[in-house]
C-alpha cells in the first residue's frame, strides 16, 4: 500500500510584500516628520531673527511654502516664503513705521546655508497708521471720509497767523515715492476762500508727503485710504533677510 507524502504549505507572496510596504511607509513617514521638523525649526529661527532685524514687539509669522523642504535646503533655493508682521517701528529719521505687513517673498537664495537669504522679489500689502503718515508730513493729518485726507497747516494771511485746512484725495507718485492730495479744497479760519486766493495758498502750502524709508527697502505701489489707515501695495527686489 503506497503512502502519500503530505504536501508542504506554499508561502503566500503577500507576506514579504507586506513587510516591504510597511518598511516603505515607515521610511516615508520618518522622512516626512524629519522634513516638517526641519521646516518648522527654520521658520522659528527666521522669525526670531526677523524680529531682531525689524524691531517688532513680537516675532513675525513665517511660512516656508513648498514641499519637501530639505531638498530646497540642499539646492540652497526656496521658492516662496510668506512673512506677516505687526508694528514695525521707524528705524531712524525719514523711515516710515508700518502697522501691519503681509509679504510673499519669492525665489529666495542663499550661499551660506541660509544664515543670510536674498529674495529676488517681494510683493504684498501694508497698513500705515495715519499718525505715522502725519509724522512724515510734518503737519496734523486725519482721515475725513470718502477717501479724503485733511492736512492742517499754519500760515499768515494779512499779517495774522491762521490755520489752513486742506482736504483732498491722496495720490501716489510711485516713481518719486511721494503722496500728494488731488482735488484739493482749502478753508482758512473756517472760511472758504475765492478761487485765486485758494489756488495761491494751495501752491504755497500743499507739499508732497515722502513715503520712502519703508522697512526692508520696500516701495509703495498703490494706496487706498480707509478709516483704519492707509492701505498700500508694496513691492521690492533683492530683499535681504538674516538668520
Amino acid at each position: 500500500m503506497s503512502q502519500t507524502r503530505p504536501r508542504g504549505r506554499r508561502r503566500s507572496p503577500a507576506g514579504p510584500l507586506l513587510v516591504v510596504l510597511l518598511v516603505l511607509l515607515l521610511l516615508g513617514g520618518g522622512l516626512y516628520v524629519g522634513d516638517r521638523y526641519a521646516e518648522q525649526r527654520a521658520e522659528r529661527e527666521t522669525a526670531v531673527e526677523l524680529q531682531s532685524q525689524l524691531g517688532t514687539p513680537t516675532a513675525p509669522a513665517v511660512d516656508i511654502q513648498g514641499r519637501p523642504f530639505l531638498t530646497q535646503v540642499v539646492a540652497r533655493s526656496v521658492g516662496t516664503v510668506r512673512v506677516v508682521a505687526d508694528d514695525i517701528p521707524a528705524s531712524g529719521d525719514g523711515t516710515l513705521p508700518i502697522a501691519h505687513v503681509d509679504l510673499l517673498l519669492t525665489d529666495i537664495r542663499s550661499n551660506d546655508w541660509f544664515a543670510t537669504m536674498t529674495a529676488s522679489h517681494a510683493e504684498g500689502t501694508a497698513r500705515i497708521a495715519y499718525p505715522a503718515l502725519e509724522a512724515v508730513a510734518g503737519a496734523p493729518l486725519t482721515y475725513v471720509g470718502n477717501g479724503r485726507l485733511q492736512i492742517v497747516n499754519t500760515t499768515t494771511v494779512l499779517g495774522q497767523e491762521v490755520e489752513a485746512e486742506i482736504t483732498g484725495r491722496p495720490q501716489l507718485d510711485a516713481e518719486d515715492q511721494t503722496i500728494t492730495l488731488t482735488d484739493p479744497e482749502i478753508t482758512v479760519a473756517g472760511v472758504d476762500l475765492p478761487g485765486f486766493t485758494a489756488d495761491a495758498l494751495l501752491r504755497a502750502l500743499l507739499k508732497p508727503i515722502p513715503v520712502t524709508g519703508v522697512p526692508l527697502d520696500l516701495r509703495l505701489s498703490s494706496i487706498d485710504p480707509q478709516e483704519g489707515g492707509l492701505y498700500a501695495g508694496v513691492v521690492g527686489d533683492g530683499i535681504t533677510l538674516s538668520r
